[in-house]
């Protein structure tokens, strides 16, 4: 299958391609393309709040978070269901408790 309609007539000044374009045809045939930055790992909040609960920290954690209100709002929120793995606040967060970010934090 193809990705363009065969019967579609490119407009004036219009690129088209054959098929969905590569990076590199992108970039030989628009010169100011630039790839889109590679996405940030994350990791869904309900996977930290288990594994700090496994490792017994829920209590410390809980503190903590009442005592930070933007990281309360932060952990909460109902439209943003994981974190960013090297989010900085996130990663002094759970040092803070004593834990390995990086198994913690784990995608």
């Amino acid at each position: 299958m193809r990705a363009v309609d065969p019967s579609y007539a490119a407009q004036a000044g219009e690129v088209l391609f054959l098929d969905y374009a590569t990076e590199a045809q992108l970039a030989a045939k628009f010169p100011a393309y630039a790839p889109p930055a590679p996405s940030r790992p994350t990791v869904p909040k309900s996977t930290v709040m288990a594994r700090v609960t496994a490792a017994g920290k829920m209590a410390a954690a809980q503190s903590a978070l009442w005592a930070e209100p933007d990281q309360f709002a932060k952990w909460f929120a109902p439209d943003q269901p994981s974190v960013n793995c090297d989010d900085q606040a996130t990663v002094a967060f759970i040092s803070a408790l004593g834990l390995d970010p990086a198994v913690i934090l784990a995608p």
